[in-house]
């Protein structure tokens, strides 16, 4: 079923017979002779050594139809460094390796800053904008490239094949593609998308009025999900938000840059499971607390460029509406047989509520990191000194 029928215009795509996989990934193989596909993983290094890693590891060695993977290590020190290194070293794949606290990074990064290009913060997005560079720099054709994060603890190479393949057909015109999937095992997750985000678009489209960006990012199953595909030339066009408000920063650069024809959204598995966060209701500057708030800022400065005059109201809608999830959560719940926790759940809407009064009584402008093109006009050599401080997994750039 595609949603041609949405005033958004984006497709749907389904997952409706799991036992196709394996004629997939063989029509993969086929297609990636001529359309070379690039993984990124951006990796913390708190994720070196878990069981989710591990596992994702064992999936891609079987990826043939993957050309290439660019991981970016964060927040490791030298040790880990090296245990990352050794951790790729199996992969059958070409392997590249950016250590992001690496001081030729650093060095490129202060060049930037210099410049007014850059000021960004470590984290997922400053990760996440390095791989794209580097994959740019590496890239001999073009190509797809896929990105989705290293904790995921249910992984198969499917949910990486299913996030590609839409994108490998030019007769079906699609140049980005955004995945999807139930949250649930014992109980419903994805409490951030349930009772912030999804509460948080309607409320907005009833304070502002039918927005083209509110619609094309409430056409989104799962806006927040971090597997995301799409082509290289595409890549080198998109800024990105160096805070928690990644995805939804990306989805509206997509917006920007893309007829709704060209975007698609795509179910990759049956349940998703990864490492859930820590609600940190007494600390904003922490987990889903701190995530909460970002995400909010970004959707906000999406719709209105960070002034809101309808503050009271937005606040008043969201609140009712996230009420409303919190009941509707609680059927889905006892429909499946689901644990269903009151108490937690309340808990949760009262610290997103607290973060979104934060991000509308503090604007806080989108902090986007720029386009590889742009960098690469205003300072000539930038992809090549990313690419030089890359390195293969098994090999220090650091030592003779």
């Amino acid at each position: 079923m595609t949603s041609y029928l949405h005033p958004a215009g984006i497709t749907t795509l389904h997952r409706l017979v799991p036992e196709a996989w394996p004629t997939l990934e063989a029509d993969l193989v086929r297609r990636a002779r001529t359309c070379p596909i690039t993984l990124i993983l951006p990796c913390h290094a708190r994720e070196l050594g878990t069981a989710a890693l591990e596992g994702i590891l064992g999936e891609l060695a079987g990826a043939t139809w993957l050309a290439r993977l660019v991981v970016g290590v964060d927040g490791a020190d030298a040790t880990q460094w090296a245990d990352a290194r050794r951790a790729f070293a199996g992969l059958p794949q070409d392997t590249r390796l950016l250590w992001t606290g690496d001081p030729a990074v650093e060095a490129l990064e202060a060049s930037l800053a210099r410049g007014g290009l850059t000021t960004a913060a470590a984290g997922k997005g400053r990760n996440a904008w390095l791989c794209a560079g580097l994959a740019i720099a590496l890239a001999e054709a073009p190509g797809v490239v896929a990105l989705h994060d290293c904790d995921i603890r249910n992984y198969s190479r499917e949910l990486p094949g299913r996030l590609c393949h839409p994108l490998l057909e030019p007769a079906w015109g699609f140049r980005f593609n955004k995945g999807f999937y139930s949250r649930h095992s014992d109980r419903l997750h994805g409490r951030l998308q349930r009772l912030l985000v999804r509460p948080l678009l309607r409320a907005m489209e009833l304070c502002a009025g039918p927005v083209a960006a509110l619609q094309f990012l409430s056409a989104f199953r799962y806006p927040l999900a971090g597997e995301s595909a799409l082509h290289l030339s595409l890549l080198r066009q998109l800024s990105f938000s160096a805070t928690w408000g990644l995805e939804i920063s990306l989805l509206e650069e997509v917006r920007r840059h893309l007829p709704a024809q060209a975007v698609s959204q795509t179910e990759l598995c049956a349940a998703y499971d990864h490492k859930h966060q820590e609600l940190s209701p007494d600390d904003p500057a922490v987990g889903l607390h701190r995530m909460a708030r970002e995400v909010s800022a970004a959707l906000l400065a999406t719709v209105s460029g960070g002034t809101y005059p309808w503050r009271e109201q937005i606040l008043e809608a969201w609140q009712a509406l996230s009420s409303e999830a919190l009941r509707h959560a609680e059927a889905e719940s006892a429909l499946n047989g689901l644990h269903f926790l009151p108490d937690g759940e309340a808990l949760a809407q009262l610290t997103f509520g607290r973060a979104l009064q934060s991000a509308l009584e503090q604007p806080a402008a989108p902090a986007l990191l720029p386009a590889w093109h742009a960098v690469e006009r205003a300072h000539p050599g930038s992809l090549a000194q990313l690419e030089r401080a890359a390195t293969g997994p098994t090999r220090d750039p650091r030592r003779p």
